[in-house]
């Protein structure tokens, strides 16, 4: 409690030594409270040993800076601190290497009001005469440590560090640097080169050689003025070590007599601009590796199998091996990703590569993404007596991506690019079938509004919608009977209203509609991520519709896959979401699947169908889904209008890092009647 300010203060911890680091302007570690006024001191560094139990805190200086204040200190590693500091004229960083050794210890005498440290007889009789006592009140007894520092630079930058913040645990430091017209943000690093070899030389700048020169004239002309005694007492060296005591004078200065400051003109490299190369500096942004079903973006639609499935998105497999790098700059600018999706059966890969350029209000990049799936012999669904013999499948996406933010919730982004597919037969019956192979120009705009707030795993706030359309034309050969165009408009759009803390109402409403020469088939029913799905193989697709690829219109939970399909859907889906634990205890949950654990119940509606809006109908469920039973029974599903429609209740939660739905679904025909179909998936969101 004294008249000196104690700024930037932080916990350390070094061998022997716990206790708060701080800048402080007072004068000396043991400088006695008795100013009053405001004292212009420089700022140095100190350690103070908060940790004892004593009510007495020792104070340890650990620089001595003569021309400079030295400010926000931190522990750099074991041994280190770290502070900035402008002794040369520029604020650089510097390092101190710090060292304590037990001193031995301090006897404190109580008397009256008063604390007598390690006093002296006479000092001790004159405060018992004071206070008209015989004896001190008590005796204690205060460890004492003699702590030293060595204190260099670590930097030797051209102009200031105008900022730098200390967080986290692990003590991250960063800094912000001046560099020409540009400020620049750097997240820094333990080196350990520098700690050891120390060779960094800060440069005094001119002004401070300037200061330095007044500083000894003053010293000098004192000197002459003072008569010359001899000083016999020992004098104790400074402890404090710096960088600046190992310089040489400048000898041209020695023996010159300075009668008033001498005032230099401004050079010609006063006025010259450095302009330096600044590449950007990349760091590791993430690395996953894991199991997944999820969809890359780029493969929303799959070549179109003539109605066999089930239909899996994801590379024609349950799960998949993963692995997903990416790097970013310093500033975000430029990001780059790539990944590797690899199959059970080592033979069905999936390879993404993508770069993106955020500098700018127009992000553009570039994605390249190449898929191969095996598909295994199957029975035709046109043709229930014959079977298509097994093929593999590539699809080769060659895209370029421009998107534009009109603000913080509103963007526009089209994609273009070139899409090859191919499809080669591998059986010994099929070697001497020509492949199968079609290129696609595609042109993709969307417009997204994306007003949604993340509060917790799975659980948004907020509203959010896409509107897009597509355009594909073949451009290469084509048969007789079908055409060149095909195009896709769609929306999905959901609202996430929020009933009590953290339980929400999830409401989504989504659809697509194609039509041109060539289409897109929609299959109806699952959910999203499904593992092991099933397929309505009795419902085979309209014959004569042109399709040239095929997708799933999601979510559906109580139906099969393909329990209607068609160029158009539209699926509507209802969830309350309640995650329980976080929900009643007012209180932090270590535990992932504790924490991430929701219970949920769910509508759902849906519908697909082919041709114009007039066809429109409720989907009907096929018993059996057998194609080659003789006899097939079809039964209009329960729903609301035009609607197939379930209703269920499930539960989410977070497992072995895994985020897994499981949803008990029954037709909107029954009331909570007969077995439930039970679906296991993975991925977030509806």
């Amino acid at each position: 409690n004294d008249i000196y300010d104690d700024l930037d203060a932080s916990f350390v911890a070094f061998p022997g030594k716990t206790g708060i680091i701080f800048s402080s302007n007072r004068p000396t570690a043991d400088a006695p409270n008795t100013d009053t006024a405001i004292t212009n001191h420089k700022y140095n560094i100190f350690l103070i040993d908060n940790w004892n139990q004593s009510e007495f805190k020792q104070i340890s200086q650990l620089t001595n800076g003569r021309f400079g204040n030295a400010r926000f200190p931190s522990q750099y590693n074991t041994t280190h601190f770290t502070f900035v500091s402008d002794e040369n004229g520029i604020n650089n960083r510097y390092a101190g290497f710090f060292k304590s050794e037990r001193a031995g210890l301090d006897t404190l005498i109580f008397i009256g009001d008063e604390v007598l440290r390690n006093p002296d007889r006479k000092e001790l009789d004159s405060t018992l005469k004071e206070w008209s006592k015989v004896e001190a009140d008590s005796v204690g007894f205060v460890s004492i440590t003699n702590d030293s520092s060595y204190v260099f630079p670590l930097t030797n930058y051209q102009a200031s560090l105008l900022e730098t913040r200390t967080a986290g645990d692990n003590t991250l430091v960063s800094e912000v640097i001046r560099q020409g017209d540009f400020k620049f943000l750097y997240r820094l690093r333990m080196d350990e080169a520098a700690l050891r070899k120390r060779n960094v030389n800060a440069k005094p700048t001119e002004y401070i050689r300037k200061l330095e020169e007044q500083q000894r004239i003053e010293a000098s002309k004192q000197q002459m003025l003072q008569p010359t005694t001899q000083d016999t007492a020992h004098r104790q060296n400074d402890f404090f070590n710096s960088e600046f005591s190992n310089e040489k004078r400048d000898s041209s200065q020695l023996g010159r007599v300075f009668e008033a400051q001498d005032i230099t003109e401004e050079t010609v490299l006063a006025k010259a601009k450095l302009y330096e190369y600044r590449p950007p500096k990349f760091f590791n942004d993430y690395v996953v590796a894991g199991l997944n079903n999820t969809v890359f973006a780029p493969s929303k639609y799959m070549p179109y199998q003539h109605g066999a499935g089930p239909v899996r998105p994801a590379n024609g497999s349950d799960l998949n091996g993963l692995i997903r790098l990416g790097t970013v700059d310093l500033f975000e600018d430029y990001k780059i990703s790539g990944g590797i999706r690899i199959a059970p059966n080592l033979r069905d890969n999936d390879v993404l590569f993508e770069f993106m350029n955020l500098k700018k209000r127009w992000d553009w990049g570039m994605t390249y993404y190449r898929s191969t799936t095996k598909v295994e012999f199957e029975q035709d669904p046109n043709n229930p007596s014959s079977y298509i013999p097994p093929r593999k499948v590539f699809a080769t996406y060659y895209l370029a991506r421009l998107n534009y933010a009109f603000d913080r919730v509103k963007s526009i982004r089209a994609t273009i690019g070139p899409r090859y597919d191919r499809t080669t037969f591998i059986t010994p019956f099929g070697l001497d079938a020509p492949d199968v192979k079609h290129t696609y120009g595609q042109l993709s705009l969307e417009y997204v509004y994306d007003n949604s707030l993340n509060k917790t795993l799975n659980i948004w706030n907020g509203l959010r919608y896409k509107v897009y359309v597509d355009w594909f034309a073949q451009v290469s050969q084509l048969k007789t009977a079908e055409g060149r165009n095909l195009f896709n408009i769609g929306f999905d759009a959901r609202h996430y209203y929020p009933l009590y803390r953290n339980v929400i109402w999830a409401l989504r409403a989504a659809g697509d509609f194609s039509w041109g020469n060539q289409k897109v088939i929609y299959y109806l029913g699952g959910t999203d991520g499904w593992i092991s799905p099933k397929f309505n193989s009795a419902n085979p697709p309209d014959r004569d519709q042109d399709y040239a690829y095929e997708t799933l219109a999601l979510n559906l939970r109580g139906f099969k896959q393909n329990t209607a399909n068609g160029n158009n859907n539209v699926v509507i889906n209802s969830e309350v979401r309640a995650p329980l634990f976080s929900t009643l205890f007012n209180r932090p949950i270590n535990n992932a699947f504790l924490r991430n654990f929701q219970l949920v119940q769910f509508f759902d509606l849906g519908t697909a169908w082919n041709g114009k809006y007039d066809k429109i109908e409720r989907p009907h469920v096929i018993y059996p889904d057998d194609p080659t039973a003789p006899v097939h029974i079809r039964i209009k599903s329960g729903g609301i209008g035009p609607f197939a429609g379930s209703y269920g209740f499930g539960a989410r939660s977070t497992l072995l890092g895994y985020f897994v739905r499981f949803d008990a679904a029954w037709g909107m025909d029954v009331f909570f009647k007969g077995k439930p179909m039970m679906t296991v998936s993975l991925g977030l969101d509806f």
